[in-house]
């Protein structure tokens, strides 16, 4: 790995991989009618956000997403005490709203653009941009359910 490829890792890292964890850890904590506590969130979403470095080893394409898939429900369950079957559903169901998401806007966007889909990923500027509509509409997801949550009294004792 060339000094090079570690930069723009190291750029993705806070551009791309620590908003996304974030943002996906708002999105499960609502999902399972949990409280957003802000310690967890992010302690949750930082080492979420270190395990995505496991898609620079040498393992079959899409692996890594099954990794980080598990890797977060283990979390999830851990620094919450849910149950890690039901933290590994919610982790799959917001798993699918993104592939459905990227699968949306992808093909039109590198279009519009004039992108190959492998550029766009190897420019650490380009994949956060790329990634932005699915996070704002998760975000907006998260927010939502957590008012819902906190308006209907849907929030453990």
């Amino acid at each position: 790995m060339t000094e090079q490829n570690i930069q723009a890792e190291l750029i993705a890292f806070f551009i791309q991989d620590l908003p996304e964890s974030i943002i996906m850890t708002l999105v499960v904590f609502s999902f399972l009618n949990l409280r957003f506590a802000w310690r967890k969130v992010l302690t949750i979403a930082f080492l979420q956000a270190l395990v995505n470095f496991v898609r620079l080893l040498p393992i079959a394409a899409g692996m890594h997403t099954v990794i980080l898939i598990i890797f977060l429900a283990v979390l999830i369950s851990i620094f919450t005490g849910t149950r890690l079957s039901k933290s590994l559903m919610v982790v799959l169901i917001c798993s699918v709203i993104i592939l459905f998401l990227s699968l949306i806007y992808t093909k039109p966007l590198l279009q519009l653009t004039g992108l190959t889909y492998e550029a766009s990923f190897a420019n650490p500027f380009l994949r956060a941009l790329f990634s932005l509509p699915y996070e704002i509409l998760l975000l907006v997801v998260a927010i939502g359910k957590n008012y819902y949550n906190r308006r209907g009294g849907k929030f453990p004792a």
